[in-house]
């Protein structure tokens, strides 16, 4: 089975919609691009195999390949490098909201297909750029 996750780049941070078929499963906001000179950065562009994983200090998670995390942040707490929170809605001033409830409904969607055995993946599209910034026309290397 494989997740579907169509996101556009912004200096501030990069945002998404996380699909499973047509259906939408959430939102997701990430670090922004490399590009942009951010401290943290998002994942590049690809596919990866999913896996939820535990601990007692984080309870749980899903890793994203080698590096990834897809976790529930709270609102007032910015994505760090290889982070995927997921998100219910955004408010009207772009405030992120029911962030550990959208994580909750993800992990809960998801544990229903690796209890039967299958293997989950996630690609990840992004549209281009709007603008021209010629750093961030080069793939990312991170």
């Amino acid at each position: 089975m494989r997740l579907l996750l169509k996101r556009k780049y912004t200096p501030r941070g990069s945002l998404g919609r996380l699909f499973l078929g047509q259906r939408q499963l959430c939102f997701i906001r990430e670090a922004p691009k490399a590009c942009f000179g951010s401290e943290f950065f998002c994942l590049d562009e690809g596919v990866y195999e999913l896996e939820p994983i535990h601990s007692e200090a984080f309870g749980w998670q899903i890793r994203v390949g080698e590096k990834g995390l897809i976790l529930a942040r709270s609102a007032d707490q910015v994505p760090k490098s290889f982070e995927l929170c997921p998100v219910s809605c955004y408010r009207a001033d772009g405030t992120p909201m029911f962030t550990r409830l959208a994580f909750r409904k993800l992990l809960d969607e998801l544990g229903e297909y690796w209890g039967r055995g299958e293997i989950l993946q996630l690609q990840i599209e992004s549209k281009p750029i709007p603008y021209s910034l010629e750093k961030c026309q080069i793939q990312s290397c991170y």
